[in-house]
């Protein structure tokens, strides 16, 4: 049992290190996006995935009520032609220019995209991004139609990840938040 224990642990450690293995760094630094991100590019995280089309909802609204916070608007978009971000990835999306359909959320087709390193805190086994899609997954993040990403934090003392979103179906303030906890346990492959 135990060499069969660590083989398995070799495989799982194999499966999670290969892609990284390639020397391609295919991902920008997360304080850099966060604080100077492009005027013309669309920033937010994918929330869902259909074949080569990815949701993108930004977590920063816009404020259309009359007292403050209580309508709001998060800015979200299909984006097409965007095979690799995986679930979970803050992205910065370019458009190739082309007409953009307008209803909510919106769609558009993909020029340029930049995926963002995701936060590995100090003893964390999951990055946030494994943390996000794992709380989208849940049965409570299943729920959400739209699903808006406001916060995520990780409690290294409990191992425990907590991913806060609310629906950005629901255009008000008042409308409560969800929190998802997930253990943080080391990833085995990637999910899609």
């Amino acid at each position: 049992m135990s060499h069969l224990h660590r083989v398995l642990i070799s495989l799982s450690i194999l499966i999670v290190c290969l892609p990284g293995c390639s020397g391609y760094n295919d991902c920008n630094s997360v304080q850099t996006q966060a604080n100077t991100p492009s005027e013309d590019g669309f920033t937010g995280y994918v929330v869902e995935r259909k074949d080569d089309s990815i949701l993108v909802v930004d977590p920063v609204y816009k404020d259309f009520g009359a007292n403050k916070g209580e309508s709001r608007y998060y800015p979200a978009k299909w984006f097409s032609n965007a095979p690799n971000p995986q679930i979970g990835s803050y992205v910065e999306i370019w458009t190739d220019g082309s007409p953009e359909n307008q209803p909510y959320p919106g769609q558009a087709r993909a020029e340029t995209i930049a995926v963002s390193c995701p936060a590995n805190p100090d003893g964390a086994h999951m990055s946030e991004e494994d943390a996000i899609r794992a709380g989208l997954y849940s049965s409570d993040g299943e729920q959400v139609r739209i699903p808006v990403i406001e916060n995520v934090d990780f409690d290294k003392d409990i191992g425990t990840w907590t991913v806060r979103m609310r629906d950005a179906m629901t255009t008000t303030d008042i409308q409560d938040h969800i929190e998802v906890k997930v253990e943080d346990i080391e990833p085995v492959g990637e999910q899609e």
